[in-house]
Formats: structure tokens, sequence, C-alpha cells
């Protein structure tokens, strides 16, 4: 059995490969002085006989939450993405053991890996529409509609392994081109580019984007989204994000609704609780003076600021149906 890990999007280190035990031990990544949340790597077992992948460090994950163990996905080549049944693998003694059947090739993550080549993937479907314009300058950027209409502006993956919000981001831009919404809208997919290529869940050697908003030091891609939000003045500014505690999806934004799309909206005091969980099993106290991107743009240019947060339970599928269905319901509640 053979462990791959350097590829785009790939975050595993390797103790031990045993073949005649057809065993390979692994670790969770670290980042900085913390373990990754994420991972993904690829198997091969050639031999006629059950593999078994050892992943260490699982329960030491700031994100780990023992009532909210995840299972891993599994996908075959040239298959579709699949959360592993329950008799596959198993959490015992802070270590993730994953079976792996005979004769089998398969790739296996956290959650599923989505780089800037899925990306192109999916713009290469969408790019010959008249309305949308795709641009790559410090980042890719894809317009679509009128400019003399309002600007909504739509950023993922300040965390690169939060790979839910590219699906639910997909599923925003096919309903916004089905539709031909009266908006002009600037959608940046993937914001922090090095960090989804190196397979990191937050952050390794460059900062956490989401955490630099009002930092004169920010990175370069967080001060031309600012520079962006200055020139057009957007009525929303939306940020999606994926929750590794919460069991539910949620939007944080200052408003009277109490639902959007089916996820449920929450004022912004009402997150507290789950950063401190998050503070707690970190050890670190987060710089309140560090402001998020809709904390920034709120208060900087009196936005409709929306941060969106999809549970890590969420199927990527249905995270997709959500970003079809979110976008619909908020432009319909404000016409």
């Amino acid at each position: 059995m053979k462990i791959i890990n350097n590829y785009d999007g790939s975050s595993i280190d390797i103790i031990n490969e045993d073949l005649r035990k057809n065993e390979a031990v692994l670790s969770l990544r670290k980042e900085k002085d913390l373990y990754s949340h994420y991972y993904n790597f690829r198997v091969e077992n050639d031999l006629n006989k059950v593999g078994t992948v050892f992943i260490k460090n699982i329960t030491k994950s700031a994100y780990y939450c023992p009532d909210q163990e995840h299972a891993p996905y599994i996908k075959e080549k040239d298959k579709e993405w699949k959360r592993l049944d329950s008799e596959e693998w198993k959490i015992a003694n802070d270590t993730l053991k994953i079976n792996i059947q005979p004769h089998k090739v398969e790739e296996i993550s956290l959650s599923p890996r989505y780089t800037k080549n899925e990306l192109d993937e999916f713009i290469s479907k969408i790019k010959n529409n008249p309305n949308i314009h795709i641009e790559e300058k410090i980042l890719p950027q894809i317009e679509i509609g009128d400019k003399e209409n309002p600007t909504i502006i739509v950023i993922g993956r300040q965390h690169p392994g939060e790979t839910l919000s590219s699906f639910f981001i997909e599923g925003m831009i096919e309903e916004i081109i089905e539709n031909k919404l009266k908006y002009h809208f600037l959608i940046y997919p993937i914001v922090n580019q090095e960090g989804v290529k190196n397979g990191n869940h937050r952050y390794f050697n460059e900062p956490d984007y989401n955490r630099s908003w009002n930092k004169q030091d920010a990175p370069q891609e967080i001060k031309y989204i600012r520079e962006i939000v200055k020139k057009t003045k957007p009525e929303y500014f939306i940020d999606v994000h994926n929750d590794e505690i919460s069991s539910k999806d949620y939007v944080t934004m200052k408003s009277n609704i109490t639902e959007i799309g089916g996820i449920q909206v929450l004022k912004p005091r009402s997150t507290i609780k789950r950063f401190i969980r998050a503070i707690i099993k970190q050890h670190k106290i987060i710089n309140p003076r560090l402001k998020t991107a809709r904390e920034y743009i709120q208060q900087e240019y009196n936005c409709k600021s929306i941060l969106i947060e999809l549970s890590m339970n969420e199927e990527y599928t249905k995270a997709k149906n959500k970003g079809k269905k979110f976008i619909i319901d908020l432009l319909k509640e404000r016409n």
C-alpha cells in the first residue's frame, strides 16, 4: 500500500508505511503550533487484502469536537465523492483508523478537495456566457451582470480547508446565471490561493486571512478586495465559510430576518459561544482588534455584510443546492 501526498490540495504527514502488514501510519500536519483539522491524501492498495491507514493526532486538532466527528470522504478515480460507511472508519485513542479495500486507488479527505484546478474546470463551463467576464489579476474574479446595477461581492476560501464553501459558491453562480438577476456580481471563489494549493486548513506560513482586514500589512488579496469594495460600494458583501463545530448551518448579519434559503440567521452576538469553544481548544485569545471581513466591511463602508457558515456535517452536493436557494431568497427579501 502506497500513500501519495505531493499534489495540489493534499495535506498529511507520513510517519511509516509497512508493506508487509499493508498498513500506513500518518499524522495530521502541523500548522504553526496547531495541528491542521483538514487532511487529504491518495492511497494505492494493489494487494488482494484490506489495507489499514492510521491517522494520528486527530483529537489534537484545534477544531476537533467529540460530538461532531465527521465521516471521511472518499473518491475513486472518475467517480464522485462519497462519505465512508461507519464500519470503514473509527476514531479511538487520538487516531482515525480507515480500512482500504483490496485493489483500490482512492483519495481520502476531510471534505472534498477543491483547488484552482476544480475552479478552472467550473469556469470552463460558464465562460462563454455573454453576461460573464473572467479576469485573473491578483486572484480569480468572476464578474456577472451590468455594472450599472447594484453590486454584490462574494468571497470564499479565506480559510483554505473549508472546501464546502466552494460548492456553495458554485451553486450561487449557477443560479445567478439561470435567473439573470439584475445585479452586478463580483465573485472571488478562492481568496487564499497559496493556502489552497498547499492543502492548509486555516494558515501555515501565511497569516489568518479573516483576521487581517484592518491590518496595514494584510495579504495582497485582502488589500485588493478592500480596494474593490471601496471603488464599487457594494450593496451586499458575502463571505462564505465552514464551521467545524456547529451541527447546523447559520448566517451572521445585522437583520430582523430569521432565515434565508433555509439557513438560520443569527445576530453577531449569537456566535460568541462558538468562538469561545475554539479559543479554549486552542489555548489562545483571539485579538478583538483584528477584524474579520464581515466586521471590517460593515464598519468601514456601512455595507450589508453577511457571514455564511456551513456545518461540516453538510454534504457537498447539498451545499451547492443551498447556495442556489440562498442567493434567490436573499434578493427576493429585498425586492
